[in-house]
């Protein structure tokens, strides 16, 4: 039992080394305005690393919450639930996502009130109780993450259709019908927007067309990176609770969900790269323990070297035995032993190490699969 213990213990290690930290915005563009009709309006392009796996959790509400909500994270669903966030929306309309801003250096967080439940209770505790932007000022007035956001800003939207930015430099509130438009320039230190070349196309286009679900979507891939950096988008009517997906994991795709179908469904996750499975009924995935098979030293070695992925950093594969040893940027290693020619799994977790030839990049490749969904991938750089 203490062997598995030890064993787990490095899994969970891993998958939390690169969120150490609550809230890791990365750049993205976030508009929030009011249509002609009233109906308020907000769109995300959540821009990222290659590599790293998205997903949609949702999570209905609890005997001591007040709303339902779905949260978006990195990596794994297990990043859906706390500070490393990166945005949401709940069944009274309100939402939230982040920009990155440079760091604002004279701020102390010290300076308001630690949470009495934590740092990573603060964005649970806003979605599953709030249901406006004066709230979530109030909140901030009061309380502040104890470590972090100091490099971030948070954009927060409600069906009245006030919206707001929320950071270490101060707070702006915009109400009496006036959109919102957000990039990684610092807005409550007065930076300029046109700094940010989304900036403009994003306002001009409100300003030209009116807010509608056509013109969040043009906003949505004309402020998309140009080099496919910009990972998933999500738009939301916030009077409506109607909810529009689409990413580059997924190409084509465009699925149309609304906050009460999705929390009806219970706690459940998503993977942009199967947006589908949101309104096709799909199986529940089982787990059972690969049988371990015997490889050849030569198979093995093909599979040795340093690999690396932008936000995960190194990873070095080396031969252990007849399996292989990953070792981890904060030094974490793990041994994983083969199922086939090239899978490899972890004994006591439902993960899949694969290989594969990455024809684009023309490159040995390590992808990490955790409860039969795609997690990170990673490239050969060095045997």
């Amino acid at each position: 039992m203490k062997k598995r213990k030890t064993f787990i213990l490095k899994v969970i290690v891993f998958l939390t080394i690169f969120f150490c930290v609550p809230i890791s915005a990365i750049p993205c563009t976030i508009v929030s305005a009011i249509a002609k009709n009233g109906h308020v309006w907000n769109a995300n392009n959540e821009d990222g690393p290659f590599g790293i796996a998205n997903f949609i959790n949702v999570y209905p509400k609890s005997k001591d919450e007040k709303y339902g909500y779905y949260t978006l994270s990195y990596l794994s669903p297990k990043y859906g639930q706390g500070g490393q966030m990166q945005g949401g929306m709940n069944e009274a309309g309100l939402t939230f996502d982040f920009n990155a801003i440079p760091n604002v250096e004279n701020f102390d967080p010290t300076s308001k009130k630690v949470f009495p439940k934590g740092d990573n209770a603060i964005l649970p505790f806003i979605l599953g109780n709030f249901s406006t932007v004066t709230q979530v000022i109030e909140f901030f007035n009061t309380y502040w993450f104890q470590n972090g956001f100091t490099s971030a800003q948070m954009h927060v939207a409600d069906k009245q259709g006030h919206f707001a930015i929320i950071s270490a430099s101060g707070i702006k509130l915009v109400t009496n019908g006036n959109h919102l438009v957000s990039t990684n320039f610092d807005v409550c230190s007065k930076e300029k927007g046109t700094s940010c070349w989304r900036y403009p196309i994003a306002t001009s286009k409100l300003s030209e067309l009116g807010a509608s679900l056509s013109t969040m979507t043009l906003i949505c891939k004309e402020t998309a990176q140009k080099n496919g950096a910009t990972m998933y988008s999500n738009i939301q009517n916030l009077t409506t609770r109607e909810i529009w997906f689409f990413s580059k994991h997924d190409p084509g795709t465009i699925i149309k969900t609304n906050i009460y179908d999705l929390i009806s469904r219970g706690n459940v996750s998503y993977s942009f790269s199967n947006l589908k499975s949101i309104i096709n009924e799909t199986k529940e995935h089982s787990w059972f323990k690969p049988n371990k098979i015997v490889l050849k030293d030569s198979i093995l070695n093909t599979y040795t070297g340093t690999y690396q992925n932008g936000f995960i950093g190194k990873v070095i594969v080396e031969k252990d035995g007849k399996g292989i040893r990953i070792i981890f940027s904060d030094g974490v290693k793990i041994v994983v032993n083969p199922s086939s020619y090239d899978t490899f799994f972890f004994t006591f977790e439902d993960i899949l190490v694969r290989f594969s030839f990455d024809k684009e990049k023309e490159k040995m490749s390590i992808n990490f699969f955790e409860n039969g969904l795609w997690s990170f991938t990673a490239w050969k750089t060095s045997l």
